[in-house]
């Protein structure tokens, strides 16, 4: 795995869809597979993770890998989302429904998971011409709230901006995957959703982020987000390294675009 570059089309980011903790850490792993192994990806891929691979990334014993590589042969396979699209004919935007994968293969003597993602799902994480957010895995990595993960992506989408506007609550609700059932009462949602996500995201990734929450009288409809990058450290790596460091990257994420 030459890099932890996790890439999705914005779509993807805004999707609606409910993965638990450990279903999002290896749909961002086969994502950096795939674009590790620099031979682009198809409906047809079949796209490896180890268990060892698992646990070394987000810092987890190897049962506890072993356990989400098995659980993830049931769990993920019946896993959907939902996401706009544009009807081309007319133009027009319409709901697109769809699995994550379309197949799954666990070999369980060797501890190794193998994906195919769905049809719909690969342009999500290959063409990525136009709209896109990327970020490090490793800035998720120590992230345990599965809310933590989904709002570190929605916001990141707005990076070039520094804040995201208002979302209402029940598209926030969709696109965190909080089911109906579930924090229904405000206070609840708050503290256990983003007071939960807010405190990980500050502590354990490159921003800092806090949340205006929005009235219609006194009933909250939505939140607004504002973030900050954290200062990085000085960049003490020689100009030439860097440069060609810089190349590098350049011609990898080229030969990953139109592969």
């Amino acid at each position: 795995m030459r890099n932890g570059l996790v890439v999705k089309d914005n779509a993807l980011i805004n999707a609606s869809y409910n993965l638990e903790l450990t279903e999002q850490r290896l749909v961002l792993l086969a994502i950096i597979n795939a674009r590790g192994a620099g031979q682009g990806i198809t409906a047809d891929s079949k796209i490896e993770i180890r268990a060892s691979d698992y646990a070394k990334h987000f810092n987890v014993s190897i049962d506890a890998a072993y356990k989400a590589l098995k659980e993830a042969v049931t769990n993920l396979f019946n896993r959907q989302f939902s996401y706009v699209a544009e009807y081309k004919r007319t133009g027009k935007t319409g709901i697109v429904r769809s699995r994550w994968v379309s197949r799954v293969f666990y070999v369980d003597e060797l501890a190794i998971l193998e994906i195919t993602f769905a049809p719909d799902v690969v342009p999500l994480i290959t063409r990525l011409e136009q709209h896109f957010t990327s970020y490090q895995l490793e800035q998720v990595s120590q992230l345990t709230s599965k809310y933590a993960v989904r709002l570190y992506e929605i916001i990141i989408a707005w990076r070039e901006i520094g804040k995201v506007p208002f979302i209402n609550i029940q598209e926030l609700r969709l696109r965190l995957g909080v089911e109906a059932s579930e924090y229904q009462h405000m206070h609840h949602f708050k503290s256990r959703v983003l007071d939960l996500a807010k405190t990980q995201i500050n502590e354990h990734t490159d921003i800092t982020v806090d949340y205006e929450q929005h009235k219609a009288g006194r009933v909250i409809t939505g939140f607004s987000f504002t973030f900050t990058q954290k200062k990085q450290p000085k960049d003490v790596t020689p100009k030439a390294k860097k440069a060609a460091t810089k190349a590098t990257k350049q011609e990898e994420q080229l030969d990953w675009m139109t592969a």
